[in-house]
């Protein structure tokens, strides 16, 4: 189970990007979207690049990453969709 600092994260980085969702799918699909803080903090042309500086900067749990165009894994709990949310297991 996540902690609730980590939850508030990811609601907040999901609520920012989906605002954002049709101006990102038009100028930056499948890229990927590294968001901290309900923001965007940057845009990157792959998935490891994006990933390596959100732990660099931010940590573990305090950032997520969307890949721009792909939905989301439902998995049924909390009520939120899965989006790549990297967290230290906790």
């Amino acid at each position: 189970m996540h902690s609730p600092e980590v939850i508030a994260e990811l609601k907040k980085n999901q609520a920012a990007y989906e605002t954002l969702r049709p101006e990102l799918e038009q100028e930056h699909w499948g890229r990927t979207v590294l968001l901290h803080d309900g923001a965007v903090a940057g845009i990157y042309n792959n998935f490891g690049d994006a990933y390596q500086i959100g732990c660099e900067k931010y940590g573990l749990g305090r950032f997520s990453l969307h890949e721009v165009g792909v939905k989301p894994i439902e998995l049924g709990f909390q009520g939120l969709p899965v989006y790549h949310l990297l967290s230290p297991a906790d």
